[in-house]
C-alpha cells in the first residue's frame, strides 16, 4: 500500500479509565505506577474464581447505556469546546464494539428468570452500533460510520480505518475509538476459557497467569493536517497509517511464533513510510495470558529485526486491564500521550520476565526517553491483528 497524499493528525483525545474519568488524570496516574484494578463491584458473580476487575467510577443514566455514556464523556473531552462547522457529510465516526448492549439484554434477561416481565423494548433497541450512532448523532455527522466487531482489535481497526477515508481525501475530521463495560457473558465467558488471573495480572512475566477485565472509553479526533492548520489545532501526533493480517491458525491462541502479527507490524512500517530503527516505542496488546506475550515478542523481533533491541515496550493492561473492544484505542492514548510527552508509562508488577520477553518491558516505574515514532499492537481472537503507526508532532 503506498501513502496517500493527505497527512492525518490527532487533534483531540478523551480518555474515561478505571484511573481517572478524564485524559490527564488518567496519564498522571499511570506514570505515577498506578492501577486502577480492584475489587469486583460492577457485577455480582460469586461463584467466579477472579474477583478483581478494572472498573470506571461512573454509572449509566435513565437514557443511556453505561458505554454510551463513558464514549460520550470521552468525546466532550476530545472535542474541549470545539464545533466542527464543516460540511456534515464530511464527518465520520468509527468505533470498536465489544459488550456495547449486552449488559441491558442480561438486566432483561434477569427480570424475565425472577418471574417478572421486564422491558422488552430496551434490549430490542440496543445493537452493536449503539455508542457510534449516539457519537454520530452528538456531532451531527452524516459521513460515514463504522462498528467494528473484530474482538480485542476493534476499536484499533476502527482508528485505521478512520484514518484511511481522511489520507484518501474523503473527511474533513472523523472520531475513532471504543467504549467497553463489564458484563457477566464475556466476564464469565473469559472465566471458561481459564484466561483470568485471580490477582493482579503480570504482563511479560514468568509467572504470568492471565488477563483482568476493565471498561472504559478512548475517543481520538483525526483531521487532515492541512485543516487542523488551518483551524489552529493543538495537534498531539500524527497517525501514519496501519497494517491488519489474520493468523488463520486457531479460535482463541495466537500463532505461536507470532507470524501474523509481524506482518501487521511490517506492514504498519511499510505504510506509514517508517525504518525499524525509527520506532522507539511499542504499545503492546500485552495481556499477561502464557500464549499472547511470549508470541508478540517474538513479532515485535521479526517485525523491527535488531532494532527490537533498542525499543520500550508497555503494555497498558497491567493498569485498566483488558478493556476488549476498546483495547487498541486504549494503546493508542497512550502511545499518543507518550509521544507528547517523552514518556513511557510502566508495565506494572513484572518483577522477573519470562526468558521468552526479552525485550525492554518498561519493567515497574516509567521510563523518560526521547520518542520519535511508535507502534500500537492490539490481536484478538481468531488471529486477528492489527498494528498502527504513529509519529511524535513537532511543527512540520
Amino acid at each position: 500500500m503506498s501513502r496517500p497524499p493527505h497527512r492525518v493528525v490527532v487533534t483531540g483525545l478523551g480518555l474515561v479509565s478505571s484511573l481517572a474519568l478524564d485524559r490527564e488524570g488518567t496519564w498522571s496516574a499511570m506514570l505515577e505506577g498506578r492501577d486502577g484494578l480492584g475489587p469486583l463491584t460492577r457485577l455480582a458473580l460469586p461463584l467466579e474464581p477472579a474477583q478483581i476487575a478494572g472498573q470506571v467510577a461512573m454509572d449509566p443514566d435513565r437514557h443511556r447505556t453505561l458505554c454510551e455514556c463513558m464514549a460520550l464523556r470521552a468525546l466532550e473531552e476530545a472535542l474541549d469546546g470545539f464545533r466542527p462547522d464543516g460540511p456534515p457529510d464530511r464527518i465520520g465516526v468509527f468505533q470498536g464494539a465489544g459488550t456495547s448492549g449486552l449488559p441491558v439484554a442480561e438486566a432483561y434477561l434477569e427480570e424475565r428468570l425472577a418471574g417478572r416481565r421486564g422491558r422488552a423494548a430496551e434490549p430490542a433497541f440496543q445493537s452493536p452500533s449503539t455508542v457510534t450512532d449516539a457519537l454520530a448523532r452528538r456531532l451531527g455527522a452524516r459521513g460515514p460510520r463504522g462498528t467494528i466487531m473484530n474482538a480485542c482489535s476493534s476499536s484499533l481497526l476502527a482508528l485505521g480505518q478512520a484514518w484511511e477515508r481522511l489520507a484518501a481525501g474523503e473527511l474533513d475530521l472523523a472520531v475513532g475509538g471504543g467504549a467497553e463495560g463489564l458484563c457477566r457473558t464475556t466476564y464469565a465467558g473469559f472465566s471458561c476459557l481459564k484466561a483470568v488471573d485471580p490477582q493482579k495480572c503480570r504482563p511479560f512475566s514468568r509467572d504470568r497467569a492471565g488477563l483482568n477485565l476493565g471498561e472504559g472509553a478512548v475517543q481520538i479526533l483525526l483531521e487532515p493536517l492541512d485543516r487542523a492548520r488551518a483551524r489552529g489545532a493543538w495537534i498531539y501526533a500524527e497517525v501514519l497509517g496501519y497494517g491488519a493480517s489474520m493468523d488463520a491458525h486457531h479460535p482463541t491462541a495466537p500463532h505461536p511464533e507470532g507470524e501474523g502479527a509481524a506482518r501487521a507490524m511490517a506492514m504498519a512500517l511499510r505504510t506509514g513510510g517508517l525504518a525499524p530503527a525509527d520506532v522507539d516505542l511499542v504499545s503492546a496488546h500485552g495481556t499477561a495470558t502464557p500464549a499472547n506475550d511470549g508470541a508478540e515478542c517474538q513479532a515485535i523481533r521479526r517485525a523491527l529485526g535488531t532494532a527490537a533491541d533498542s525499543v520500550s515496550v508497555t503494555s497498558t493492561k497491567s493498569q485498566f486491564g483488558h478493556t476488549l473492544g476498546a483495547a487498541g484505542a486504549f494503546g493508542a492514548a497512550a502511545a499518543i500521550l507518550a509521544l507528547r510527552d517523552q514518556a513511557v508509562s510502566p508495565t506494572l508488577r513484572l518483577e522477573a520476565a519470562d526468558p521468552a520477553c526479552d525485550l525492554d518491558c518498561t519493567a515497574l516505574v516509567a521510563k523518560q526517553r526521547v520518542l520519535r515514532a511508535a507502534l500500537v499492537n492490539a490481536f484478538a481472537f481468531g488471529g486477528n491483528n492489527v498494528s498502527l503507526a504513529l509519529r511524535r508532532w513537532e511543527g512540520r
